[in-house]
């Protein structure tokens, strides 16, 4: 944010409501829909990290829920128990510092991955090391961000049943007025919770404006929520946002964008989010975690926007990472919302003060 604008802004917020949001320049976001001309991605696929000590990475990695699927110079590649060959890579950083090196997205088919690789910038690579293989197209973005478009890759097969590390006998929820676990029990242990996928992550923005439009204008991600300054209507500050994929149902988001605020000159990354089965297995997860030592950020609780039950920890490199359950899915028919930003949850703990700060240990 300019600082000539950041100055305003701290005089405009003295004003009475009316008057103040009549000076402000309008920063709301655009109407976005997709359409043929832009790249379109079916779903996000995995995340690049580098961290100064691969070997307490491991051990977290093995607590979190995800599974060493492969080892090659320097790189683990992680898996849930979803179709993608890997989700999480983990590298050593050469210098010993922490970083994010950027979300991976599937290509809908080899027409939209060539499409991709004819964007301004685009880097064209090879996944021949990694589980699965494929090709990849990278994209280097403002403050060594990454955006990676993938395709090509061998899928898991998966297995009808979700697997668990903790449920020894599962049946159906027993409801008041419906009983349909009869002569049955709940069974479970202690254990971590399988991770099955990549949900999403997001960008805390200096550029927001730019960066949106960069990502919007290419590729087929569509708001799903707007949030907007609690002081100026005309100032929207966060979007969460799904992949648009016609009739067929999508995460409510894979994708969120924070506007920064005016002290934070770089992007960074929030944190990366990953599905698991269901309450019972988040909470002895969360119990597992913690037994181990890790450190809890937030949770456990339930987000109001995407309705997720959320689960936030600190990875041993300081990155927020979470387990979720039970997401809202979405598709071209459900309106993007608008509101003033509020509360992000409907129960849980209160949410810590430096939630929205950046996490890795410098």
């Amino acid at each position: 944010m300019p600082p000539a604008l950041e100055i305003a802004i701290k005089l405009l917020e003295k004003l009475p409501r009316p008057l103040r949001e009549t000076i402000m320049p309008d920063m709301r976001i655009p109407p976005i829909s997709n359409n043929p001309s832009k790249v379109q991605l079916v779903r996000i696929a995995h995340v690049h990290f580098e961290h100064p000590d691969l070997e307490k990475f491991s051990e977290f990695a093995k607590d979190f829920g995800f599974v060493e699927a492969h080892r090659i110079n320097g790189r683990i590649y992680y898996r849930g128990y979803g179709r993608d060959p890997f989700i999480y890579v983990a590298s050593h950083s050469p210098d010993g510092k922490p970083r994010f090196r950027g979300p991976a997205f599937v290509a809908a088919s080899q027409d939209e991955f060539n499409k991709a690789t004819k964007l301004d910038g685009a880097i064209i690579g090879s996944l021949d090391e990694a589980p699965g293989k494929g090709q990849i197209v990278t994209f280097n973005r403002p403050d060594k961000t990454f955006f990676h478009v993938i395709y090509g890759q061998e899928e898991r097969i998966t297995s009808a049943q979700e697997p668990s590390a903790i449920h020894d006998q599962l049946g159906p929820f027993n409801k008041p007025f419906e009983k349909p676990r009869r002569g049955k029990f709940q069974r479970c242990h202690e254990g971590p919770a399988l991770v099955h996928k990549l949900g999403h992550f997001g960008y805390v923005v200096p550029d927001f404006d730019a960066e949106l439009a960069w990502y919007t204008d290419n590729f087929n991600f569509v708001p799903s929520d707007i949030l907007y300054h609690w002081d100026f209507s005309n100032m929207d500050v966060l979007t969460f946002m799904h992949l648009d994929l016609g009739k067929e149902y999508s995460d409510h988001h894979c994708f969120f964008m924070q506007r920064a605020e005016p002290r934070v000159k770089k992007t960074f990354l929030h944190h990366t989010s990953y599905e698991v089965e269901d309450f019972d297995t988040q909470l002895i997860g969360h119990n597992w975690l913690a037994k181990k030592g890790w450190k809890s950020v937030w949770g456990v609780g339930r987000h109001i926007l995407g309705s997720q039950i959320f689960d936030y920890w600190a990875d041993p490199s300081g990155f927020k990472i979470e387990h979720y359950a039970d997401g809202d899915v979405v598709n071209q028919d459900t309106p993007t919302e608008r509101d003033v930003v509020g509360s992000f949850s409907i129960w849980g703990p209160e949410v810590p003060k430096d939630f929205g700060e950046k996490g890795e240990i410098a």
